[in-house]
């Protein structure tokens, strides 16, 4: 069987920082894209056919080029601030990692208050409540932790949150 790295060291300090990493990797799983600060970089993605093509991203503010194989395509594309890119003649591959666009993506943090106050709770609550407990008992000395398949949950958004992060989730993909 193959060996892997601990995704964890045993000699990782579990501070306020470390669960500020987690719930904003909790939102970012949650969402399907970084959201914010905005970036500059190089994606590949898949491309399922058609005029069509959905980019991991909610909020895209520049694309400098976009290359299938060796045709740059940039000038026979549109796109829209909501991460979609149609061709204007002939058709995307139908072949993963297909597509590689460059683009500025993502908001700047100080227009998502709202993604960070969503992180600064879930953050508070899995260092104040790490086990997850969802009910407690005194003089019966009960306890209860959440759990998701039996496994406990350490850092989890709840619905309300989920729903308020909705405008940055990525919708459906091909």
């Amino acid at each position: 069987m193959a060996q892997y790295d601990d995704i964890i060291s045993s000699n990782t300090v579990i501070n306020q920082a470390w669960w500020m990493q987690a719930a904003q990797a909790a939102v970012r799983h949650c969402c399907g894209w970084h959201i914010a600060p905005s970036v500059t970089e190089t994606l590949t993605v898949d491309a399922y056919g058609g005029r069509t093509l959905a980019l991991p991203s909610k909020h895209v503010t520049e694309i400098t080029s976009i290359v299938i194989g060796d045709n740059d395509v940039t000038s026979n594309a549109v796109w829209s601030q909501a991460g979609t890119v149609v061709l204007k003649l002939g058709f995307w591959p139908d072949l993963p990692g297909s597509v590689v666009v460059s683009l500025t993506h993502g908001w700047n943090i100080d227009e998502v208050p709202d993604v960070a106050a969503i992180i600064l709770a879930v953050a508070k609550r899995a260092k104040t409540n790490p086990g997850a407990i969802s009910s407690q008992s005194v003089n019966g000395a009960s306890v209860s932790f959440a759990t998701s398949g039996g496994a406990p949950l350490g850092v989890s958004l709840m619905q309300a949150e989920i729903d308020a992060l909705a405008p940055y989730r990525l919708g459906a993909r091909p």
